[in-house]
């Protein structure tokens, strides 16, 4: 019996000296001695803040959450107390953060370099709050969902309906065609490298001298085809001359030619005297009488 009352009185001592702990913990993270000053700061509902939260300036400790009530607005009127002799700056705004991996959060102050401090009684600036777990997991449920989504059409794509064997069959056509290119470029390249040492070698047994020797001749023939077009065209302009001369003239022969009624008597002349060398053709005697004594 007396062993079992030791154990008892030995169980309730720890039990005590853990409640003091937790309780001693508790009070030194809400200030212990030092009391601190209230100021107030309004957040929306939802924010999971609850009473002993950590005050946070930059992330060092500052004070904690003193009270926490529900407005009919919407939104939190938070107390909280200031323990830490460091001044906050004023319009410094307080956002509700994530505290660990447990969905526990903390007010932490962004500071500005302002000369004013906030005081007690002083109403802090609200700003934006931090995605905490919840929005995280949620955010990540939702990428989740998109993701497995995606794997679906694409399996359904790919797996089910073929597209890596037409991939494959593509890649494969693909391959083929690089090879033949290939071969066709290495092809045209040794015909390419044959065809400049042809060239070259062409070159090469092409004799300098004769080259210029021909195109000095050709210079010279050039030259003389040039004097004999100029001659041309003196002498066409000369015939040009003279048959305006003919054409437009008074003499012989430009009667001769523009005179019908000459021309006739010309040809009506020729005609007789081509009848007379008939008929002396014909009747020598006529005309050509020889005596000989």
């Amino acid at each position: 019996m007396r062993k079992t009352r030791d154990d008892i009185l030995v169980g309730v001592v720890i039990i005590l000296g853990l409640l003091t702990a937790i309780v001693g913990s508790l009070w030194l993270a809400r200030g212990g001695l030092s009391k601190g000053y209230p100021i107030y700061a309004k957040f929306a509902w939802g924010a999971g803040l609850k009473t002993g939260a950590p005050v946070w300036v930059s992330g060092a400790a500052v004070g904690y959450v003193a009270d926490v009530n529900f407005e009919p607005d919407g939104t939190l009127l938070t107390q909280l107390r200031i323990t830490s002799s460091q001044p906050i700056p004023k319009e410094s705004p307080a956002s509700v953060v994530p505290n660990g991996i447990f969905g526990d959060v903390a007010v932490n102050f962004t500071p500005k370099a302002t000369g004013a401090k906030y005081v007690e009684g002083d109403t802090v600036v609200s700003g934006p709050a931090s995605a905490g777990i919840a929005q995280l997991t949620a955010k990540a449920d939702s990428i989740t969902t998109s993701v497995a989504a995606l794997t679906s059409a694409m399996n359904k794509e790919l797996v089910a309906g073929g597209g890596l064997a037409d991939l494959r069959m593509t890649l494969a056509g693909t391959n083929k065609l690089i090879g033949q290119l290939s071969a066709i470029a290495a092809t045209q390249s040794t015909q390419l490298t044959e065809t400049m040492t042809s060239l070259r070698r062409a070159t090469s047994s092409i004799d300098s001298v004769k080259i210029d020797s021909t195109l000095s001749n050709l210079r010279t023939a050039s030259g003389n085809m040039t004097s004999l077009t100029r001659s041309l065209d003196s002498t066409g302009r000369a015939l040009n001359q003279i048959v305006a001369k003919v054409d437009s003239g008074n003499g012989s022969a430009a009667k001769l030619l523009n005179d019908p009624a000459l021309f006739n008597d010309m040809h009506a002349l020729l005609g007789r005297m081509d009848s007379l060398v008939a008929d002396i053709k014909k009747n020598p005697k006529r005309y050509i009488n020889v005596k000989v004594f």
